[in-house]
């Protein structure tokens, strides 16, 4: 009977549900702890995205962040109101506002950048959880590589 529950429980397992009920938690731990910093998720990554590319138009930052440009709106203006970016622009007919971090905003990203720091160490300094973090980091690598321009597959 033991064996015919561990079988059971072996053919129970799915890598990609495990991954996502696993990731769920570590989102929540995330999102707590950039709410003390005054971010969410969502905000740091436009702030990432910001950083790597200053003056941005609304329309390129809400193509890369996967939202509609109404949707980011709101955020933009959150973030305005927090002093973590500015607006340049945009005065005119068929002219598109520019968005910008701040010096405020700049600094926002690397708290939230050595949070995170934090939070990957103490999650994935030993043992599966090592060889987890270790793995995901060769898959954002492989990842980044894929997405470069004149990348070719393989395949």
């Amino acid at each position: 009977m033991a064996e015919a529950s561990r079988l059971a429980q072996q053919s129970a397992f799915n890598a990609a549900l495990t991954m996502i009920i696993q990731a769920r938690v570590v989102e929540q731990r995330v999102e707590t702890e950039l709410k003390t910093l005054g971010l969410s998720l969502r905000r740091l990554g436009l702030l990432g995205h910001l950083g790597a590319a200053p003056g941005i138009s609304f329309s390129e930052l809400a193509r890369r962040a996967g939202i509609k440009v109404q949707s980011l709106h709101p955020i933009v203006d959150a973030l305005l109101e927090q002093g973590l970016v500015t607006t340049v622009g945009g005065v005119g007919q068929g002219r598109a506002a520019v968005i910008q971090l701040t010096t405020q905003g700049a600094e926002a990203a690397a708290r939230a950048k050595h949070l995170l720091m934090t939070i990957d160490g103490e999650l994935f300094a030993d043992g599966v959880w090592k060889e987890l973090g270790d793995a995901l980091r060769e898959v954002a690598q492989a990842r980044g590589r894929e997405l470069r321009p004149g990348h070719q597959s393989h395949e």
